[in-house]
């Protein structure tokens, strides 16, 4: 069962260190018990009248007795020999010793586990941002950004805190338990089995109060995820908030939202809160019942007697114990509590992958003849986004592809370089389908810019070279130059050193534009895909860039294809397929298509072409 779960794959790398964690801690705990056995005898020497301490009657006593017995002997000859101030400054001593042994392999337990606890929170980090990395674009579109960025944070923090922190101390907790829990029969079983007749209520507590934790833990951190998700969307549309004054709007709406996510953070705090008591409460109860018991065998007959200093010593080992049950305790309701966030976590590795790569995938490094949409459709949510759609664009040729918002011009595009697959049909690169080929070599083909343009915080050097990380410096320099955007970059404060901010806010929007032209140029793929790429140019920019793109593209046999709601720019494309509701209604060059009086008329007249 254990190597099926969760945490096996991350935990089992550190099985010699979690064995010697178990060792260590064994080592704290066996000391901690005779370090507790010891006080038996100390507590004879400092209450006796002077004589030699009494050992129990042969036959009489239990094991415990036999073992304390023992010492007690010890006792008498070092008193014999040295004096009663010697043999407590002896005893004293060898307490002490006992205490540092006992700390310092506690410690050394904790200094191993460490590594292990951050090493699993690292891994998982990892494991994550890669799966996000990979997951496909429609994973995206039913998850927040704020949400997921909330389970790479606060979820795994929580899975540090309540899981991994616990295991840590639940070794310790267990392990001392155990050893405790042995030294309390060691010295007497009849008190002991009066203790844990009490135990299965503190357990039956125990799982009333976990219970309720694990179905608020999971509400608490969505709550928490949707909050992220408000605040970064608030600090990402902050011009149109302010710009259609629904500044009132947002805080009631972030401030709903917050007292939700404080009320299931009070439900949480309070049923974790009650365990103390309640723990504390039935050890109070067992104490009361021990010293009562305890008078009873003190005062009674030879058969069930125990010796003050045993009780007593018996009472101090007790007194160790409830805390570690306590923590024990205290680790079930975090790992009950964690396991919201594990769920959350698991969301993301367990995804369904969806754009998958086949067993012994064909390489390809460039495109040979054409591309090819074979009976292609799709659907998204039980929508027909396209249908039927039979295409084919020759290497090297200039396709532009227009129609209304909406029809799925952007969705065509986007199964070039596998960001989605479709559903009916099959999409074929040099007449092979290409699931059948590397998904890196198929996106390798392509380079892709989109409207909405999309920098990193770095310089303008690392956000063009990110389109090939092995282009030389006078590389990045000619594709910035073919872009128009080398003049811009000399002009700013440090040239291609300086940082441009997040999404790039220190640019203009055709500024941004332009670097991302050169990053794709930069990749130098041998297929270009352009959505709405010119849309934040002047108009004097943009045809200077598309004439130099057109230019590039003749020169060195590239494929575009653009995607374009100015159709001045795609005029003289080699053939123009104008899409609408999914289909392909109309295809041909800019004079053809004009004169068979149809959609695409219709758009040349409306913006006066």
């Amino acid at each position: 069962m254990f190597k099926r779960s969760f945490f096996f794959r991350y935990l089992s790398p550190y099985t010699g260190r979690i064995v010697f964690n178990v060792f260590l801690r064994t080592l704290a705990a066996v000391f901690t018990v005779v370090l507790l056995l010891c006080i038996a005898p100390m507590l004879s020497l400092l209450f006796s009248d002077g004589s030699l301490i009494q050992s129990a009657e042969p036959g009489q006593s239990a094991l415990s007795e036999n073992l304390i017995d023992l010492m007690k002997n010890w006792v008498n000859m070092s008193v014999q020999c040295y004096g009663k101030n010697k043999t407590l400054l002896l005893i004293t001593w060898t307490l002490m010793f006992l205490y540092f042994l006992k700390n310092t392999f506690s410690y050394l337990g904790l200094y191993y586990f460490t590594p292990i606890r951050n090493g699993v929170v690292a891994s998982l980090r990892n494991d994550l941002y890669i799966r996000l990395i990979i997951l496909p674009l429609s994973f995206f579109s039913v998850h927040k950004k704020g949400d997921l960025m909330s389970r790479l944070s606060s979820d795994l923090q929580e899975i540090d805190e309540n899981i991994l922190k616990q295991i840590q101390q639940v070794l310790i907790d267990i392990v001392t338990f155990l050893f405790m829990l042995a030294a309390l029969f060691f010295i007497s079983t009849p008190l002991t089995l009066f203790v844990l007749f009490i135990l299965p209520i503190a357990g039956i507590s125990t799982g009333f109060l976990s219970k309720s934790l694990r179905r608020s833990s999971p509400k608490q951190q969505a709550s928490l995820g949707r909050l992220t998700s408000q605040l970064e969307e608030s600090i990402q549309g902050i011009k149109t908030i302010r710009s259609y004054n629904t500044t009132s709007f947002s805080i009631a709406k972030f401030k709903q939202e917050n007292t939700v996510f404080n009320n299931l953070k009070i439900q949480v705090c309070h049923r974790v809160d009650l365990s103390s008591p309640v723990s504390e409460f039935i050890g109070t109860i067992a104490i009361v019942g021990l010293l009562i018991l305890g008078g009873y065998f003190i005062l009674g007959s030879e058969s069930t007697s125990i010796s003050p200093e045993a009780f007593i010593t018996y009472l101090v080992t007790l007194t160790q114990i409830l805390p570690s049950s306590k923590n024990i305790a205290t680790a079930y309701y975090g790992l009950q509590r964690g396991k919201g966030s594990v769920a959350r976590i698991k969301d993301i590795l367990y995804a369904d992958e969806v754009i998958t790569q086949k067993e012994n995938a064909l390489a390809i490094k460039d495109l040979t003849h054409n591309i090819e949409f074979r009976h292609v459709g799709f659907t998204y949510h039980n929508d027909e986004v396209l249908h039927d759609i039979n295409l084919i664009i020759p290497k090297g040729k200039n396709i532009a592809i227009v129609g209304p918002s909406g029809g799925g011009k952007s969705t065509l595009i986007d199964l070039v370089p596998r960001f989605y697959d479709c559903c009916f049909g099959e999409v074929l690169i040099d007449g092979q389908n290409i699931k059948d080929y590397s998904i890196d070599d198929i996106r390798q083909l392509s380079a892709l810019v989109s409207q909405d343009t999309i920098l990193f915080n770095d310089t303008i050097f690392n956000n063009i070279k990110l389109g090939n990380q092995n282009a030389s410096r006078e590389d990045v320099i000619t594709a910035a130059k073919k872009a128009y955007a080398h003049d811009f970059i000399t002009s700013t404060e440090n040239g291609y050193e300086t940082i441009i901010g997040d999404s790039g806010t220190k640019l203009s929007g055709g500024q941004r534009q332009r670097l991302s032209i050169a990053r794709a140029l930069l990749k130098d793929a041998p297929i270009l895909i352009f959505d709405e790429a010119s849309s934040a140019l002047d108009t004097e920019s943009e045809n200077v860039i598309l004439h130099a793109l057109k230019q590039i593209g003749k020169a060195n046999k590239k494929t575009i294809i653009s995607i374009a709601h100015r159709l001045s720019t795609i005029q003289h494309s080699d053939e123009i397929i104008v899409i609408d509701k999914g289909r392909i209604i109309e295809r041909g060059t800019h004079e053809s298509l004009y004169q068979e009086n149809g959609l695409y008329t219709k758009l040349c007249n409306m913006q006066n072409l």
